[in-house]
């Protein structure tokens, strides 16, 4: 009997941290990311996705990028759309 691979565990996301982005002014697409004090580039939008939600509370609306920057490190950022911030999670 063959095994089927398990599940990918979830995983809780980390509290998301301000940052300074910047993106292509037409697709919103990040390409530099000021980390810990240094200006990084992004290497490779890996994904994208929008998330919005509980419009009759408060208005949640975030665009999603998951990236590696240059030198290999993954990070997942996001723009809050009603707010115009953007955020490492």
């Amino acid at each position: 009997m063959a095994r089927r691979p398990s599940p990918s565990p979830l995983r809780a996301l980390d509290r998301p941290v301000p940052v300074q982005v910047r993106s292509d002014p037409d697709t919103g697409v990040p390409h530099l990311v000021m980390d810990r004090g240094a200006a990084r580039r992004v290497a490779q939008v890996m994904e994208s996705w929008r998330i919005d939600d509980e419009w009759w509370r408060v208005p949640i609306s975030r665009r999603y990028h998951r990236v590696v920057l240059e030198g290999g490190r993954p990070m997942t950022l996001f723009q809050d759309l009603v707010e115009r911030k953007w955020y490492r999670q």
